[in-house]
C-alpha cells in the first residue's frame, strides 16, 4: 500500500533585500550578510516587548532552469525580554529586584524562513504570531550591524498586486506619490523594464515622484512613466494615492498592504515550492 503524502497549505510573505556595494556582489555577498546576522546572534527589538533573532540557519541546493542555486533556511524567532527590576511580590506587596536567568528568555514563537540569495528575497511562512512587519524591522536593524562602512542597503516588503491595481484602475487619481529605487535584476513587463533602465542609466539611487494632475484633474496611469514606476514600486518602493472609486474619495498607502501568497505542496517539499515560486516571479525571463 502506497504511503499517503501529507500536503501543506500555507501563506508566505516576502521582503526584498538590496545590498549596494562596490566591494562585493552576487549571491555570495547576500549569503555572507545573512550568515553573519545568524553567527553574531543579532537580536532586535520588535513590537509588543519582543525581540527577534535568526535562531537556526541551514543551507540547501535546488535546480532552476538547469542551474543550481543555494538557499538558506531556518527559524525566525521572537521572544520576550524580561527586566529584573521593579517586580511586585504579591505576598509582601513589596517592590523587589529579581535575578533573571542569563541568556534565557520566555514566550518563544517562531516560523520557518527561506532566504534565496539569487533573488535576494527573505520569505517567511506567515502565522498569527509572526508577520512580515516584524521581519522588516529586524532586517533593517540587523543589516546595519553587519554591512561594511562603505556599503548601503534597502529592505522593501513586497506589496499586494491588488492594491496597485486599484490605483491603476481608479476612476480618477487626484494625487499620487511614488518612491522607487532600481531593481537588482528583477524581471517585469515593458513599462517595468523601461523605468528600471532609466533609474540605472541615470545612476539614481532613489527617486521620489510627487505627481499632481493638470487641468483634467486626473492622472493617466497608462503612460510608461507612471505605470512603470508603479510596477517597480511594488517590490522596490511604495506609492500613496488619493483616488475616486465608485464615486467615493479614498486614500491608499501601498505599504499598508503587504503581499500574501497562498501556496500548497507536499509537507516535505514546502521549501522547494517557495523557491520555485519566488524564482518564477522575479527571475524568470521567458
Amino acid at each position: 500500500m502506497a504511503r499517503e503524502l501529507k500536503e501543506k497549505n500555507f501563506q508566505i510573505q516576502v521582503a526584498n533585500i538590496k545590498l549596494f556595494s562596490d566591494s562585493r556582489k552576487g549571491d555570495d555577498a547576500y549569503k555572507e550578510i545573512m550568515i553573519k546576522i545568524k553567527d553574531d546572534k543579532i537580536s532586535v527589538p520588535v513590537k509588543g516587548g519582543k525581540n527577534a533573532i535568526l535562531r537556526l540557519l541551514w543551507n540547501d541546493t535546488y535546480l532552476y532552469n538547469n542551474q543550481s542555486y543555494e538557499i538558506l533556511y531556518g527559524k525566525f524567532s521572537k521572544f520576550t525580554v524580561i527586566d529584573g527590576k521593579d517586580w511586585i511580590n504579591l505576598e509582601t506587596m513589596d517592590i523587589e529586584n529579581v535575578d533573571v536567568p542569563a541568556h534565557k528568555f520566555p514566550n518563544l514563537v517562531e516560523t520557518d524562513y527561506v532566504f534565496i540569495p539569487a533573488a535576494h528575497r527573505f520569505i517567511i511562512l506567515s502565522t498569527q504570531n509572526i508577520n512580515i512587519s516584524a521581519v522588516e524591522r529586524f532586517l533593517k536593524i540587523a543589516l546595519k550591524q553587519v554591512i561594511n562602512p562603505d556599503e548601503d542597503y534597502e529592505v522593501v516588503v513586497e506589496q499586494s498586486e491588488d492594491i496597485f491595481e486599484q490605483i491603476m484602475q481608479a476612476e480618477e487619481i487626484h494625487k499620487l506619490f511614488i518612491r522607487i529605487s532600481y531593481t537588482n535584476a528583477d524581471v517585469g513587463d515593458d513599462a517595468f523594464d523601461f523605468m528600471d533602465k532609466q533609474l540605472k542609466e541615470s545612476k539614481i539611487g532613489r527617486l521620489s515622484m510627487d505627481i499632481s494632475p493638470d487641468h483634467t484633474k486626473n492622472i493617466n496611469t497608462d503612460s510608461k512613466i507612471i505605470s512603470g514606476a508603479l510596477k517597480v514600486a511594488q517590490s522596490n518602493g511604495f506609492a500613496k494615492a488619493t483616488v475616486i472609486t465608485n464615486g467615493e474619495k479614498r486614500k491608499i498607502d501601498t505599504k499598508q498592504h503587504p503581499r500574501v501568497i497562498p501556496l500548497k505542496s507536499e509537507e516535505s517539499l514546502f521549501k522547494k515550492k517557495i523557491f520555485d515560486t519566488i524564482m518564477d516571479l522575479f527571475r524568470n525571463n521567458k
